[in-house]
């Protein structure tokens, strides 16, 4: 079979990519991988439309689609799988393709339960899964799930394909250039916070501290939600011109609710992100800098 996956660009989104590739096995005989974001999949995925006879089946993993998105990848042979809430309000948009779309921890999590009669997995895969939805959902029971987001963020393009070789196998220990890297990773996150311009302000009574980062942005957003004892943690990159938005671990606000309204975006309660608006511009006028 040839397959064709469409994944998010994140540790999820490739370790989702390797679920789908052992599922099939040996019975796979091409399989092509395009990382993107909810933000680029559509050009890439009209771009590539004249290619998809060439392909049994298209997975489309971890990637939560807003309604005109949903049209387009919406044909025959493709299979969407995803876990983000307002994909699953949205999952009734579907007539042609198959969909599993379920509230989950992470996309790699409700594959594995979907699809558990027909995967083989060893248990330094289930390691390995484990430590992928431990960081997704950021509870990061685990120490080494930090490290393992930290190493795939250091892996050269194509990043999800370089993951999938790596870690095939399952979880092992870092190798001692993967150390290296995750040093050089929070490094980076370290120079980040030191050089940070911070922003506080108030959405319908959620405290908010706003940051302009373009790393770690997961770590940044906990960082200055914990410093600042704040609801709701909002990074902006100047430079893919992107708004992530996160809540406290105390909080129960729906990030994607303001994503989705704010930037044109989506994702869960706890992680969304979108696009650099004017709408959202226009907000944070009404922030003030931290003293």
């Amino acid at each position: 079979m040839n397959i064709l996956i469409w994944t998010d660009n994140d540790l999820d989104g490739a370790a989702s990519a390797l679920l789908i590739k052992k599922l099939y096995g040996t019975k796979a005989t091409k399989l092509t991988i395009h990382e993107v974001t909810e933000l680029t999949l559509a050009g890439k995925f009209k771009a590539a439309k004249d290619t998809f006879g060439h392909y049994d089946v298209i997975y489309v993993l971890d990637l939560d689609l807003k309604e005109e998105d949903i049209q387009m990848v919406d044909i025959d042979k493709v299979v969407v799988i995803d876990h983000h809430k307002q994909h699953v309000e949205n999952a009734h948009l579907y007539y042609n393709a198959k969909v599993i779309i379920e509230v989950e921890t992470s996309c790699v999590r409700l594959i594995k339960r979907r699809f558990a009669k027909h995967l083989k997995l060893t248990s330094k895969h289930e390691d390995l899964f484990v430590l992928v939805d431990d960081y997704d959902c950021y509870n990061l029971q685990f120490k080494d799930s930090l490290k393992l987001n930290a190493v795939f963020w250091t892996l050269n393009a194509p990043r999800v394909e370089n993951f999938i070789k790596a870690f095939e196998e399952g979880y092992r220990q870092f190798t001692i250039h993967e150390k290296n890297a995750i040093r050089l990773y929070l490094k980076k996150f370290k120079a980040q916070i030191e050089s940070a311009e911070t922003y506080n302000g108030n959405i319908k009574g959620n405290k908010i501290i706003a940051v302009f980062a373009d790393y770690a942005v997961n770590e940044v957003a906990q960082y200055f939600i914990k410093k600042h004892k704040a609801d709701i943690g909002i990074v902006i990159n100047l430079k893919s011109h992107t708004v992530s938005f996160r809540r406290s671990k105390k909080s129960k606000a729906d990030v994607s609710v303001l994503a989705r309204t704010l930037c044109e975006g989506g994702g869960s309660a706890a992680a969304a992100g979108g696009r650099l608006t004017d709408r959202f511009a226009d907000l944070t006028k009404k922030f003030n800098p931290c003293k």
